[in-house]
């Protein structure tokens, strides 16, 4: 009778845990990965259909019936549509985004050869013909001067006050001469005073040949004769269309009045300025 009743409690046990097991595998709470669903995501449904984008309606008003020469018109109240005229969005321009313009060419200019404009192909000016110098002593007897200048210079002493020498043997349009004058006065002249003398030296220039424009520059002060003096240059065009230049110079020494009056063509400026101007200056002295 023992063993009858365990063999039964053994045969109810084996009963309960058999419907245990098959309670489990029925309602488990976790997930199980078959081959029906790998592809899915573990952590997650993927999204099957790609997102569909709502399109945006634009429309562009054709009937613009704005009277933009009213005076009451605002031009900014076309900034900021954001709409070009085809119906499409515009998309503002960076500061690194700029437009480069395309270059339009005239229709009656197509095919035309361009033409370098001046100064890039101006043709080289013929440079003058070098002059060169050799020296004499010139004695201005009458004015008890004596100084250096070029050879061979045509002398016109004939007046008691004044002593010209001309370059005659240039070929030049123009002749280069060089007018020494002198005159007394009353007292020495002050630096205001020979400012004024040389104004009115310039003055004279002008006055004394066909100008058909005169340009002087400013006065300043230079020594002639070991003393105080003042100078001034000038350029013109005579009415030919001759360009010439000058110098002229005054100082005033033991109430003598001493002016120069030297002249050439403007393209040899730096060379009469430089080899006679210059070489009379530094060598011009009183002779007794």
């Amino acid at each position: 009778m023992k063993k009858f009743r365990l063999f039964a409690l053994m045969c109810v046990c084996v009963l309960a845990l058999s419907a245990c097991g098959s309670s489990n595998t029925s309602n488990s709470p976790y997930s199980v990965i078959t081959t029906a669903n790998s592809s899915q995501n573990l952590y997650g449904n993927q999204a099957t259909d790609a997102p569909t984008n709502t399109p945006v309606s634009l429309t562009v008003d054709d009937t613009d019936e704005t009277d933009y020469d009213a005076g009451d018109y605002d031009p900014s109240s076309e900034e900021g549509s954001g709409v070009g005229d085809d119906g499409v969005v515009e998309i503002p321009l960076t500061e690194t985004d700029e437009e480069t313009p395309v270059p339009t060419i005239r229709s009656e200019y197509a095919g035309a050869t361009p033409v370098v404009i001046d100064p890039i192909d101006k043709p080289t000016a013929t440079p003058l013909p070098a002059l060169s110098f050799e020296y004499t002593t010139y004695d201005a007897t009458k004015l008890h001067l004596s100084f250096e200048g070029p050879v061979g210079w045509t002398v016109d002493d004939t007046s008691s006050d004044t002593y010209i020498i001309t370059n005659t043997s240039s070929n030049a349009d123009y002749q280069a001469s060089m007018t020494i004058h002198i005159s007394s006065v009353t007292s020495d002249y002050s630096s205001s005073q020979l400012t004024s003398e040389v104004k009115n030296m310039l003055s004279n220039v002008k006055s004394s040949m066909d100008f058909s424009s005169f340009s002087p520059s400013n006065t300043a002060s230079r020594t002639l004769l070991d003393k105080a003096g003042v100078y001034a240059n000038y350029t013109g065009t005579l009415s030919d269309g001759t360009k010439i230049a000058g110098r002229v110079q005054a100082t005033c020494l033991n109430k003598v009045l001493y002016t120069v009056h030297i002249t050439y063509p403007r393209g040899y400026t730096d060379t009469y300025v430089d080899k006679v101007y210059s070489k009379m200056r530094s060598t011009i002295k009183i002779t007794q």
